[in-house]
Order: structure tokens, then sequence, then C-alpha cells
């Protein structure tokens, strides 16, 4: 192994450890409504998700994003240019001020940043600073061993898309309630992910994903563990910490919104499938990946690449993957999405999703969607 190799941190372990920085910004942004409140604006133009009434952005979300962008991009300079999100970094204060949320080099840097939004509350700002350059190094026994990554792996070819905060209508209310299959909630602080997904920027192919539930764990009122899973997909390497069985092997549940398409829904209970409907994106793909449901279909274009990126990977490497709903049934064949362009329009999977752990689901699935 060479110095350079060597010098190199090992990316997927960096990844856990920003997505478990995220979790914390995450769970001190909601441990006080109050400053939950302060910390909302609705997004508006063309950053609002036309699929809801309203779309919230939170300052927990842009410091997340800017965070994560900030730490990786640090780490690897070769990435820092392909290291996208969700969210603007502007942020507008009572007062009607637009700031620029930027991570500062000092903590005291960064708390005058936030408090530039947060006027009037130091302490708030002060609190979000020191977890965003607290050192985190995630441990738990259900991680699993990180791998040594391949000495040639390209980092100038490999992009990141980040969704902060995937369900923050959820992340806002913070109201459960539960499905009839035990362990999937509809809605709650359990759909809420922070989804961080690295892909080859010249085959648009996703390769690495850490997906982590701020919220997963409950300990106590208010007091909650992340649980965090991550998949990697290389040619040369492939492992993951999602070694779970099957719900029932004799039932068959997909996964919705709660807006899909009627006749969806019938073409699915024709094919002897049970059905729940649940919040977020990410955590619905997630469900797919921890074997709870067989499959997640979205019939609408309303995700992004930043929903997907992430799951993806892990699904891959598990032998599954994310397929462009209507190119798949159209041409009768699994057509996984990609990750090529730069403009709008490619950040938005425009044809829908559906998302199997298991590959050969599909032809059924496939066939019986072709027939309409």
């Amino acid at each position: 192994m060479t110095e350079e190799a060597e010098a190199t941190p090992n990316l997927l372990r960096v990844l856990v450890n920003c997505a478990e920085k995220a979790a914390n910004i995450a769970r001190v942004c909601r441990s006080n409504e109050q400053l939950l409140s302060l910390l909302v604006q609705e997004k508006t133009g063309g950053e609002a998700n036309s699929r809801f009434e309203h779309d919230f952005k939170t300052l927990a979300d842009v410091l997340i994003q800017e965070t994560i962008k900030e730490e990786v991009g640090k780490l690897f300079p070769a990435m820092k240019d392909l290291i996208r999100g969700e969210e603007s970094p502007n942020f507008t204060n009572k007062e009607g001020n637009s700031i620029t949320i930027a991570v500062g080099e000092t903590e005291s840097e960064t708390t005058s940043c936030l408090a530039a939004v947060l006027e009037g509350h130091e302490e708030a700002a002060a609190a979000l600073a020191t977890e965003v350059h607290r050192v985190v190094s995630y441990e738990s026994s259900k991680l699993g061993e990180i791998p040594q990554l391949p000495q040639d792996l390209d980092y100038g070819n490999l992009g990141i898309w980040i969704d902060p905060i995937d369900a923050t209508a959820e992340y806002i209310s913070g109201d459960t309630m539960f499905t009839n299959f035990p362990g999937i909630t509809s809605t709650g602080l359990d759909c809420v992910t922070v989804l961080i997904g690295v892909y080859e920027h010249d085959t648009g192919v996703p390769v690495m994903g850490v997906v982590a539930q701020p919220f997963g764990i409950k300990l106590e009122e208010n007091v909650y563990n992340s649980s965090i899973f991550w998949g990697i997909c290389l040619p040369t390497l492939q492992a993951h910490n999602c070694s779970f069985g099957a719900r029932d092997e004799q039932r068959h549940l997909v996964i919705f919104s709660s807006s899909e398409q009627a006749e969806i829904l019938q073409q699915f209970l024709d094919l002897g499938y049970e059905f729940a409907f649940s919040a977020g994106a990410g955590h619905k793909s997630l469900k797919v990946i921890t074997h709870e449901v067989d499959v997640y279909l979205l019939s609408k274009g309303s995700t992004f690449k930043w929903d997907t990126c992430a799951p993806q990977a892990i699904l891959r490497s598990l032998g599954g993957d994310i397929f462009d709903f209507k190119a798949s049934v159209r041409e009768q064949k699994a057509m996984p999405i990609k990750y090529l362009g730069e403009d709008d329009d490619s950040k938005r999977n425009a044809d829908g999703l559906i998302a199997v752990r298991d590959v050969q689901v599909l032809e059924n699935i496939l066939v019986k969607l072709g027939q309409q």
C-alpha cells in the first residue's frame, strides 16, 4: 500500500460519521419546540415540491447539507465540485434578510453565521455550531465492519447526492400513525431519514449509500439514537450491513405514498399483494432494504436524485435496485435509474420509480402493469 493510499480516509466511514453528525443536528434542532418553530420556513417557487400543498425546509436541512459538503469536500478535494444536495443554502431570517448558511473554519465563525438567522437566539446558534464542529465517530454493533476500499478508486469520478432530512413534514410535526403492519409507520419521526448517496459521474451508476434514521431507536421520551444502514457496490467490492430476513415469505407487501393512483393499487391487489401507505421516499426505500416489504412503487415524478441515490446503492449491494417505473413498464424490462446530467430536469425522477430487493419479483409486475 502506498503512502498516498494510507493517507486517504475511508470514504464510507467518513459518510457514516457524517450521517451520525447529521442525526445529532436533527435531534438538537427538534429537542426544543420553540427552537424548532424558529427554524422552519416554507419553500416557495422552484424549491417547492408540487406534490405537496406545503413544502417546508428547516435550518437543520440546510445546516446538515452544508456540513456534509464541507467535511467531505475537505477530505476528498477531487469530489468537491460534485457534492450536491436538495436545499438552497440561502435562508431568510425573521427580519426578511437573506443569509447564506456556510460552515466556518472555526466554531465561532459558524456561530456568527447561524446567529444572523436566529436573531436574538445566540445560545441556540452556539449549540448548533457545537454539533457542526463536534468530532463524531459512530459505533454500533449493528454497523458491521466497514470494508477497505479499492486503492484504485477514482474519487474524481465520484459525485454525491445529499438529502439532509427526508420527510421534513414528519420531522416538523412528529405525529406518529401506524399501518396495519407492525414496525411500519405511516407518519412520524420513524419516517425521517438522512440520505447520502455516491454515484459514478461517467456512468451515472450509484455505488455507495448511507441511510440514517435519526430517530430510529427510542431510548426514552424525546431521547433517541440513530439507526444507520450502508451498502457499497463496486466492480471489485460488494458489502453491506443489511442482512435481514423477510417479514413473512408467504405474504407479499408493497408500500406506496398515500396519493398513489387507484388503478395501480388494484393491479397489485390482483397480483396478490397487500399494501401499506407511508411517508418519506427514503423511509419507504428503507423498508425494502430491511426486507419488511417486497416493493416500493411511486408512479408519479415527485422524487429527485437526492431521494434515491443512497438507497439505490444499498439495494444494488443486496442484488436489488431502483428502476425507472414508466420506462421499465414500457420496455418490459428493468431500467435502473441513472445519475447523469447537470440541469434541473435531470434532478427529478420524472417517470416514477419501483424499488425491489429481489429483481426477479419485477417480471410479473411489469407484465401486469404493461397490460394497461
